[in-house]
């Protein structure tokens, strides 16, 4: 089954978002505002990483920034397709 997968850009800039969401929701757990960040983040996550738990998403995409083999194609710009 072939796969698209996100561009690292776009991973990396989510992941980051979802990440400085937790970190601030830690920092002042009593401000509604810090959940509803938390909640975009992880939404956005979610749907770029096609999965349905945040935990889950932030780990495949964790993945994906350490060393896939997916990374150099996206540095370079080019598309590409994964065959898992």
């Amino acid at each position: 089954m072939k796969m698209l997968v996100p561009h690292v850009r776009s991973v990396t800039a989510a992941l980051r978002a979802y990440r400085y969401a937790q970190a601030g929701l830690l920092r002042d757990p009593a401000d509604p505002l810090r959940y509803r960040r938390l909640d975009d983040a992880a939404y956005t996550l979610c749907v770029l990483m096609g999965q349905r738990n945040a935990a889950d998403a932030a780990a495949q995409a964790e993945r994906l920034l350490t060393g896939s083999p997916v990374r150099a194609a996206h540095r370079a710009g080019q598309a590409q397709t994964v065959f898992p």
